[in-house]
């Protein structure tokens, strides 16, 4: 620190009635007892022992202690060149000292601007399996694909992974509407269907397609969220790229699964399909696998995926937002967390919040969105309930000692490590 600034702090020092205070105890020696201090000064009592002066300048240890005054100046120059909370704070416990200086670090990057626009994306949080549903074909995911300037129609049952591929002439929802419906006229109208939020899924025309399913949508710009159409629509263009596209979707179909050990056909139909392959009539005779061994093998595999993805990403939890939280937004694929919004309710899916922005309300996955400084209110909570159990615990500290009888003599004997001795029966006095 310069001469110039050592001689500003000094004088602001004399100027600062709180810090007077504190260099009046240090010459003149505290008192006992915490109570006794005045109440502007009581952050300095637990550090009095590294409380020391130096030509007008009050000292912690080696770190001048600031005045008031001239705090958030300080603050100012420990973020220079924006850098994290922690190597401010190592910064600040090279050479400056006040009561609380490391929440006011906090605090002050928290809310710096620049600082949260950078931040990276947020971490993954713990992948989220589908349960097996209880039949085929009351859980259905559909999408759009595209393969060489071609779209189709990506059908799939959660149960069997049977899948159906549509040809899509155009994009309009009129359209994607009648391949489901051919889709729906073979197997039955499912309890739920789940698509993104394409527009050929939310136009007025979709939401009067009245074949009694409850349709699901997950969230927006988030493909993690609908993982088994994801994964279908994967091996449709793997089948599409094949000379044979028909052969090698019955192949497909016909192949028993690794995480059900069936195939899709034998949980969809209750049979085998003949393909090419020679096998005995037997094989293809009508037979249900035992679904209870199917649902154990569905469980293990999805259990060995889970435990894989969490450890491969460092997943974790990210806090549930509340209504009226201040947030900002970025997608995987955005720059910076420039877009801010408020959290209004959640969307109806696990970890999707519906939120206000300047251009409208917008669906957003927990990912997507990141709590900014303003609305750190949950943990503010916390830390006050911390603040006021730490004050009951300093009032009982604060209490002069009171000498107590000494215990009655006793044959038990405590060692200096708190163990209790006792003496054998045979060599106590009768």
């Amino acid at each position: 620190m310069s001469r110039s600034k050592l001689e500003q702090v000094k004088q602001l020092t004399s100027e600062d009635p709180e810090l007077q205070t504190v260099t009046q105890f240090v010459k003149e020696g505290w008192s006992k007892y915490a109570a006794n201090v005045p109440e502007s000064i009581k952050p300095y009592y637990s550090e009095k022992n590294c409380l020391s002066l130096s030509k007008g300048i009050l000292l912690h240890g080696n770190r001048i202690t600031i005045p008031k005054s001239l705090r958030q100046e300080i603050i100012e120059r420990l973020h220079d060149g924006h850098y994290g909370i922690t190597k401010c704070r190592e910064r600040a416990k090279m050479s400056v000292w006040w009561p609380g200086i490391g929440k006011e670090i906090q605090n002050t990057i928290q809310a710096c601007k620049v600082c949260q626009e950078a931040k990276p994306t947020q971490h993954r949080e713990p992948l989220m399996t589908t349960p097996l549903p209880d039949r085929p074909w009351k859980r259905v995911g559909a999408d759009i694909c595209e393969l060489q300037k071609k779209h189709y129609l990506i059908a799939v049952d959660y149960f069997s992974r049977y899948i159906e591929i549509a040809y899509l002439p155009d994009m309009i929802s009129d359209t994607v509407i009648s391949r489901l419906k051919n889709i729906f006229a073979r197997w039955g109208c499912p309890n739920e269907l789940v698509t993104d939020n394409g527009p050929q899924f939310k136009g007025r025309g979709f939401r009067e397609f009245a074949y009694d399913f409850h349709h699901v949508t997950t969230s927006p710009h988030y493909s993690q969220a609908n993982g088994e159409v994801e994964r279908a629509v994967q091996t449709a263009k793997r089948i599409l790229k094949q000379k044979d596209q028909f052969l090698a979707l019955l192949s497909y179909r016909a192949t028993p699964l690794q995480a059900t050990g069936v195939s899709p056909a034998q949980l969809m139909l209750g049979r085998q399909l003949r393909t090419t392959v020679p096998t005995i009539e037997k094989n293809l005779n009508p037979k249900w696998p035992n679904f209870k061994l199917i649902r154990k093998a569905d469980d293990k595999a999805k259990e060995s995926y889970r435990r894989f993805y969490n450890r491969r990403n460092s997943a974790k939890e990210l806090p549930e937002l509340r209504p009226g939280d201040k947030v900002a937004v970025k997608l995987d694929g955005e720059r910076g967390w420039v877009n801010t919004a408020t959290v209004l309710r959640l969307a109806g899916t696990p970890r999707s919040y519906l939120v206000q922005m300047d251009r409208g309300i917008l669906r957003r996955n927990r990912r997507h969105l990141r709590l900014i400084k303003e609305n750190f209110s949950h943990l503010e909570e916390q830390e006050e309930e911390s603040e006021e159990g730490q004050k009951k615990t300093q009032a009982t500290q604060d209490l002069p000692d009171i000498e107590e009888p000494d215990p009655p003599q006793s044959p038990v004997r405590v060692t200096s490590r708190g163990r209790i001795v006792k003496r054998p029966i045979r060599y106590r006095s009768s």
